[in-house]
């Protein structure tokens, strides 16, 4: 084979390894997004990361964490124990939940006292197996003052059941 022949081969291959590489890239990584309240600004947004605050500071975060595996129920049962067992928040409720695919979830609401103040925080976890046999953790986190808690909580879950 003539030089010429060998690098067009070696471009070819090449530009064939850099699309496949972004193809694993483009579907591996989750792009996320909330459909939040207007009341709710977006103030952080990359893949996998979005963060949220309203103006009397109630927060929203939704963060993708990528772990060798585990199942929902794994997951749900970790965070809890950990929340409850390690940190002092009470269980309020726990539900099972449902994203916009229809992934099942599991939504936990607890409440703690921050600076003497009670507040409420919910989580929602989602477990996706990605191609590489790894589970992308997703979770979706509302905070806010116990009396702020209620104003919002019902747009935030609807944000909840309609992301991917």
């Amino acid at each position: 084979m003539s030089k010429a022949g060998f690098d067009m081969h070696r471009r070819i291959a090449t530009v064939v390894l850099l699309t496949a590489v972004g193809l694993v890239v483009a579907l591996t990584s989750a792009c996320a997004t909330l459909d939040l309240p207007a009341r709710f600004l977006v103030v952080e947004q990359a893949p996998g990361h979005v963060k949220a605050i309203t103006p009397d500071e109630a927060k929203v975060w939704l963060r993708d964490f990528e772990e060798p595996g585990g199942d929902l129920a794994f997951w749900a049962e970790a965070l809890e124990k950990d929340l409850v067992d390690n940190r002092g928040y009470v269980l309020i409720t726990k539900a099972d939940v449902k994203d916009g695919g229809g992934t099942a979830g599991r939504e936990l609401v607890l409440e703690t006292q921050a600076y003497g103040t009670p507040v409420r925080y919910l989580i929602a976890v989602f477990v996706h197996e990605t191609l590489f046999g790894t589970a992308r953790i997703r979770t979706v986190e509302y905070l806010a003052d116990k009396k702020l808690f209620d104003t919002y909580v019902v747009d935030v879950r609807a944000a909840i059941a309609k992301q991917k």
